[in-house]
């Protein structure tokens, strides 16, 4: 039976969050290989106008988010979330996943993730881990496609005309992408700053997937 979490609606994605909230996220961190090719892309995201890079030790890609107030789940729930991710997760073999290439998105710059089948299948998962522990319906799949950003705009940041050739840009990184084996995800609690352009976090629970 899952446990309630209550608390004002949570915003849209790349709205700021109500004063004090952070969030539970399932996050996939272990991307050292994915740094070379986030680092080959920062000339064109520096030139990008409006966009905040993300720092390499804050790459992740979102698997699943829990969207309410962290501080409304109390302890003995977030345990119990833990120990469901994690029988979740072990149903579901580790897996190659190609990082990359770049893509100029509305409110970021991102990687993009391929194939869809294995991550599709560990974001649901994980979703209904959420959903079956947390009451109230807050468990959330990675917005779109699995993806890196690389960058985010402030949420005041109006599109730029020329995101288009900032797009053409990212084609011209060569080979902007490589190849990592999924073999486990995290818990973590987010912060976002002030104007929602930078996101942080601590460590809750690692979540292996099965062998």
């Amino acid at each position: 039976m899952n446990t309630s979490a209550t608390g004002p609606k949570a915003p849209h994605s790349g709205q700021r969050w109500p004063e004090g909230w952070t969030k539970l996220h399932v996050y996939l961190t272990d991307l050292d290989q994915v740094k070379a090719v986030a680092e080959s892309y920062r000339e064109v995201i520096d030139r990008a106008e409006g966009d905040k890079p993300v720092p390499l030790e804050w790459l992740h890609a979102t698997v699943a988010s829990v969207e309410c107030d962290a501080a409304s789940i109390d302890d003995p729930t977030r345990e119990k979330l833990v120990d469901r991710l994690r029988e979740k997760a072990a149903e579901i073999k580790a897996f190659p996943l190609t990082i990359g290439p770049a893509l100029a998105a509305t409110g970021a710059i991102m990687l993009d993730t391929f194939p869809d089948t294995a991550f599709r299948q560990l974001v649901d998962a994980c979703v209904d881990a959420v959903n079956e522990i947390v009451e109230g319906d807050h468990g959330r799949p990675c917005g779109g496609p699995g993806h890196v950003s690389l960058s985010y705009r402030s949420a005041d940041t109006d599109v730029h005309p020329r995101r288009g050739a900032i797009q053409n840009k990212l084609r011209d990184v060569r080979p902007g992408r490589t190849e990592i084996t999924v073999s486990g995800v995290d818990l973590v609690r987010v912060i976002q700053s002030e104007d929602a352009a930078t996101y942080t976090w601590e460590h809750v629970a690692r979540i292996p997937l099965g062998e």
